[in-house]
C-alpha cells in the first residue's frame, strides 16, 4: 500500500508542476497500521522424472535423510520453494518434505 500511495503523491505533485501552478502542500493519507496479507492456495504439483521416481527429504539438500520414495506421477502438495527455487517444499501422503523442483511438473 505505502508504494501506491508513494506513486499517486508523485504523480499529482508532477502534473501540478507540469501545469505550472505552484504545489501546495498536500497531506500524506494515514498509512494501514495492520499488515494485510492474501492467502495463496497450495499448488498441486506431480513427480515426473525420466527415472520414474523422486526422493522425499528431510532437508533442502541431496546429502539429508531420505523421507520416502515418490513414484512417477505421485501428486504432490507445495507448499513453497526454497533454496533459490531449487527444492520445493511438499507435503505428499501426510509427510512433509524436500523434493528438487526439476523433478516436478
Amino acid at each position: 500500500m505505502r508504494i501506491i500511495y508513494s506513486a499517486v503523491f508523485a504523480f499529482v505533485v508532477a502534473t501540478t508542476l507540469a501545469h505550472g501552478a505552484l504545489a501546495s502542500p498536500l497531506s500524506t493519507p494515514d498509512m494501514p497500521t495492520e499488515q494485510y496479507y492474501s492467502a495463496v492456495a497450495d499448488i498441486q504439483m506431480t513427480v515426473s522424472n525420466p527415472y520414474g521416481f523422486a526422493n522425499l527429504r528431510q532437508k533442502p539438500t541431496t546429502t539429508s535423510k531420505i523421507l520416502d520414495r515418490l513414484t512417477q506421477g505421485t501428486m504432490v502438495t507445495v507448499i513453497e520453494t526454497v533454496s533459490g527455487g531449487k527444492w520445493a517444499h511438499v507435503k505428499v501422503n501426510g509427510k512433509d518434505g524436500y523434493i528438487e523442483t526439476k523433478l516436478l511438473k
